[in-house]
């Protein structure tokens, strides 16, 4: 059993994110401040920065679990790529519903997430390692297919970057409801979308 100390502090923290959940979603990254957070938690400034350095902090933390996820994927999307073509449209639907589905468990937070990235060298940081990431794999998928006498008109770097840019954006479009349909109807529409053009 854990001393009462601990189970306090681990409720003061939990108490923290949930107030920085709720003040990140409702004003997005820029108009969210700390002393919002501290308001909405009901505690000091003092116990805040016990536990974070500043929203950046705080926000990382509610983020990890995304980070994580993305960082599994991005090692499982190498073996499943190694073995796949893009002439393959389910191993295209699987990979586009692994992606879809940890931005969707993590939904209410993507557009913070996006807003944090384009204002804050940190978070543009780890956006952009997951952009590198799942382009390199997408590049060297597309070199594979113009050795095969596919693609043979795209740029295979540039294909790939716009590629997971057109991923990401469609999971954010379809939370914001400017895209519409069900996550199954989305995936759908995007697999096919890229396993014709791919496949020309």
């Amino acid at each position: 059993m854990k001393p009462a100390k601990t189970r306090k502090s681990q409720v003061t923290r939990q108490n923290l994110l949930d107030a920085a959940h709720r003040v990140f979603r409702e004003k997005g990254y820029h108009d969210t401040k700390v002393v919002d957070i501290i308001e909405r938690a009901g505690c000091g400034h003092g116990t805040f920065y016990d536990y974070f350095k500043g929203k950046d902090d705080v926000l990382m933390a509610l983020l990890s679990d995304l980070v994580l996820e993305l960082e599994r994927l991005s090692e499982s999307a190498w073996v499943l790529l190694e073995r796949m073509a893009f002439d393959d449209y389910q191993a295209v639907r699987i990979l586009l519903r692994g992606i879809h589905d940890i931005f969707d468990r993590h939904g209410d937070l993507h557009n913070v997430y996006m807003e944090a990235a384009i204002e804050n060298a940190r978070f543009g940081g780890l956006f952009n390692d997951f952009h590198r990431r799942f382009s390199e794999i997408l590049e060297r998928k597309l070199l594979e297919m113009q050795v095969a006498g596919k693609c043979k008109d795209l740029d295979a770097r540039i294909a790939s970057q716009l590629l997971v840019t057109l991923i990401g954006f469609t999971v954010y479009g379809r939370q914001a409801g400017f895209i519409s349909g069900s996550p199954e109807e989305v995936v759908e529409n995007l697999a096919l979308l890229i396993f014709r053009a791919l496949n020309f």
